[in-house]
Parts: structure tokens; C-alpha cells; sequence
């Protein structure tokens, strides 16, 4: 970080979960190897995959078609299952605890049932609103799942904030006409700086919130930005 300091106003925080709130590559390791393992395949190349792949896309290119609906099936079972062994990403329990209820939801391309189970196992809150792969009919990086999540928090995009740590994240909430806190991690910086984030952070931690009535006050300690200050 280079001390670049952005303050915002919005009325909504729609965030990411995994790689953005939580670090799941244990969980999702450990869930696919053994997916792999039943089924025959390479477990230490399906884990691999898995770390950058939606589950479909992992059943898909794994498994013969007849193993396919059973491979996800296993891998949610199996992703429940390990949901102890994800952590919060630093800052994480500190970012979610000063939100009041109702500003903020999760927008994420996985599956609702994996996602809640990861958030308990890291200790973290589940939030009212949640749109998954189940609530949209087109994924990241279309813009309908930020669309969506902000239609349920009642905000109207521009009047939200998003907090991703993938291209696609980035250019989903882009597209939808949020801000974006681009989360380091899991791709470079130039990729997510490519994709449109606004400002990168190296942890959820590094933006601090304060509430003055339905108003966001977000002060964030980045690593560049791209858009004026206090917007």
C-alpha cells in the first residue's frame, strides 16, 4: 500500500465472499480432492482447477457427463463439510460488525448453501440479502448480479459500493454502475486495475465505515485509485 487515502459516501455495501471476506482454499482443496478421489480423477489437478472455477465448470472438464450432477452434488456436500476450515480475511469481522443491518448484502457466484456455511465457519455474519448463482440467470461479469443486490437493499447502484476480488467481480459491479474496492489476493493488481477498480486494497480490513443516519461514510486506506475522491 502507498497510503492512498479515498473517502466515499454511499447508502449500501454489496459485497463478495470468497477471497474478498474469506479465504476458502483449504475448504475448497480439501472438498474437491475427495470429489476426485471418488470419482477417479486427479485429485490434486481437480483442487487446483477448482481454486479458480465455478463448480459447473469443474464437473464439466473433470468428470464424464453421466458423474457430472453427482460431482456437484458431492462437492457441496463436501464444501458444507470443510466450511471449519476457512478463515476471515483480516479485518473482515471488524468491516461487517460497523454495518448496520439492511445496508449491506452479498453478491457472489457460488452457491447460497456453500457461501452461508463458509461465513459461519469463519465466524462471520450471514447478511439478510444474498444473491448467488441460484438467484440470477447470467453470472459475473453480467451486470445482474450487482443489479440484483442492489434492488434488494433498496439502493440504487451508483448509490452503492462493491468489494471484489476478481475480474469478473469487478467488471460485474462496474458494469452495474457501482463503485468498486478491488480486494488483493487471488489476481494481480494490474488485472483488477484492467477490470475497472476504483481503488485496491490488500485486506477488507483496509475500509473503515461509519454510519450518520442511512448514510455510508467509507474511508479507504488504498494502493491506487482511479476515480476522485468523495464522490
Amino acid at each position: 500500500m502507498d497510503g492512498s487515502l479515498v473517502t466515499w459516501t454511499c447508502r449500501a455495501l454489496l459485497l463478495d465472499v470468497d477471497g474478498t471476506l474469506v479465504d476458502s482454499a483449504e475448504s475448497v482443496r480439501a472438498a474437491w480432492s475427495a470429489v476426485a478421489q471418488e470419482l477417479g480423477a486427479d485429485a490434486g489437478t481437480v483442487a487446483a482447477a477448482a481454486l479458480a472455477r465455478r463448480a459447473t465448470e469443474v464437473a464439466e472438464e473433470f468428470f464424464a457427463p453421466e458423474d457430472r450432477a453427482h460431482a456437484l452434488d458431492a462437492s457441496l456436500r463436501a464444501s458444507v463439510g470443510t466450511a471449519h476450515l476457512v478463515r476471515a480475511l483480516p479485518g473482515a469481522a471488524d468491516l461487517l460488525g460497523s454495518l448496520p443491518d439492511g445496508a449491506w448484502g452479498c453478491v457472489t457466484s457460488g452457491r447460497r448453501e456453500i457461501l452461508t456455511a463458509r461465513l459461519r465457519g469463519a465466524g462471520l455474519p450471514v447478511p439478510a440479502v444474498f444473491v448467488t448463482a441460484e438467484d440470477v440467470e447470467c453470472g459475473k461479469p453480467h451486470p445482474q448480479p450487482y443489479l440484483r443486490g442492489a434492488e434488494l437493499v433498496g439502493v440504487d447502484p451508483v448509490d452503492a459500493v462493491a468489494l471484489e476480488d476478481t475480474p469478473d467481480g469487478v467488471r460485474s459491479a462496474r458494469a452495474a454502475g457501482l463503485r468498486v474496492v478491488g480486494v488483493l489476493g487471488t489476481h494481480a493488481p494490474d488485472d483488477l486495475r484492467a477490470a475497472g477498480a476504483d481503488v485496491l486494497v490488500d485486506a477488507p480490513g483496509r475500509v473503515r465505515v461509519t454510519a450518520d443516519g442511512d448514510v455510508l461514510r467509507l474511508t479507504v486506506h488504498g494502493a491506487s485509485t482511479r476515480s476522485p475522491a468523495g464522490r
